[in-house]
């Protein structure tokens, strides 16, 4: 994985935390929510872990947004 590659799954995991957290749900409300263990949503969410797009459909149903909120980041072009 590319120093920029790593940085947009970081960023993109932090914005995923911060939707889940403004509509007031925690880790463990989600993994119980989809089914899915608190390790790796909190791999995805510190962007050790690139989420698949059914997954991201499933947190982003879980927490009531849109999977598009997700990807609301400001990307600068880093090599």
């Amino acid at each position: 994985m590319t120093v920029s590659e790593k940085k947009y799954l970081q960023k993109l995991g932090k914005r995923i935390a911060y939707l889940r957290r403004k509509q007031g749900f925690s880790q463990l409300d989600v993994c119980a929510e989809i089914k899915m263990e608190k390790s790796n949503l909190s791999a995805i969410e510190n962007g050790r872990q690139n989420a698949t797009t059914l997954t991201l459909k499933k947190i982003a149903d879980a927490v009531g947004v849109e999977v598009q909120e997700f990807f609301a980041i400001n990307i600068s072009k880093t090599k």
